[in-house]
């Protein structure tokens, strides 16, 4: 018990708590480990825990009627994974979760959970704030997917990745057949645009180890805009501030 408090205390969302809220979090609370290609739970299946990764990337998808995996998200250290569904009702899981390498991860009983929401109303807060922010980032992730095109989608992708860090070496996450999935674009398609900026030396690398060279001419050369002068955001925070236009953020 007292090794998941530890682990617990040093997550973002619980690490005001003191140590009598975190016992209510992690009663009955476990470490399990999952192999790679191993699912930890299963689209409809009925929810009653959820979890935080200590190691490994997951991936959350539905399948698609076409019979192509849908990606919703890809997790890794330090996520939590299904603590929305905790307050649903009925309360099941939305989507699947598969391990994309070997994970560790600490399963957390959803009455816990909803005993320190009812008995913490700061906690409460914190955690509608955490919710509300995976909501903007699920409708800027639909906007990309809805607006832009396969380059664009590609390119805003890896500045979220270096937030605009000249040189910054960054290892995707997930393979590129995940990633194509994630970003609905064909393994084909990403092949073929990864290949095209990095003979433009835009970018380098190969594989799942990459960096991007000239973050502006990148946008430059998939008609994305740059931040105005106006602009204080930058990389991924100005594409969802400024939600791909020239306007002022401030």
């Amino acid at each position: 018990m007292s090794a998941i408090i530890d682990v617990l205390a040093k997550a973002a969302l619980f690490s005001t708590l003191d140590e009598d809220a975190l016992g209510t979090l992690c009663e009955e609370g476990r470490t399990i480990n999952l192999d790679c290609r191993g699912h930890l739970f299963q689209v409809g299946e009925r929810a009653n825990a959820y979890y935080l990764m200590t190691s490994g990337v997951m991936r959350l998808y539905r399948p698609g009627l076409d019979g192509e995996d849908k990606v919703f998200q890809v997790v890794g250290e330090g996520d939590l994974v299904a603590e929305t569904a905790m307050f649903a009702e009925p309360c099941i899981y939305p989507l699947s979760a598969e391990a994309e390498s070997p994970c560790t991860l600490i399963r957390l009983p959803r009455h816990g959970l909803l005993n320190l929401v009812r008995a913490q109303p700061d906690f409460a807060l914190r955690l509608l704030g955490e919710m509300s922010h995976r909501l903007y980032q699920a409708v800027n992730r639909l906007d990309q997917l809805t607006v832009t095109n396969a380059g664009q989608r590609v390119v805003m992708y890896l500045l979220e990745l270096t937030e605009w860090r000249r040189e910054h070496w960054v290892v995707l996450p997930v393979s590129a057949k995940v990633l194509a999935r994630q970003l609905n674009v064909t393994p084909e398609t990403l092949s073929r645009l990864l290949t095209r900026f990095r003979q433009s030396g835009l970018i380098s690398g190969r594989g799942r180890k990459w960096a991007v060279v000239d973050p502006p001419e990148l946008c430059r050369a998939a008609n994305l805009p740059l931040p105005d002068a106006q602009c204080h955001c930058a990389g991924s925070q100005f594409f969802r501030c400024c939600n791909f236009s020239h306007r002022s953020c401030s």
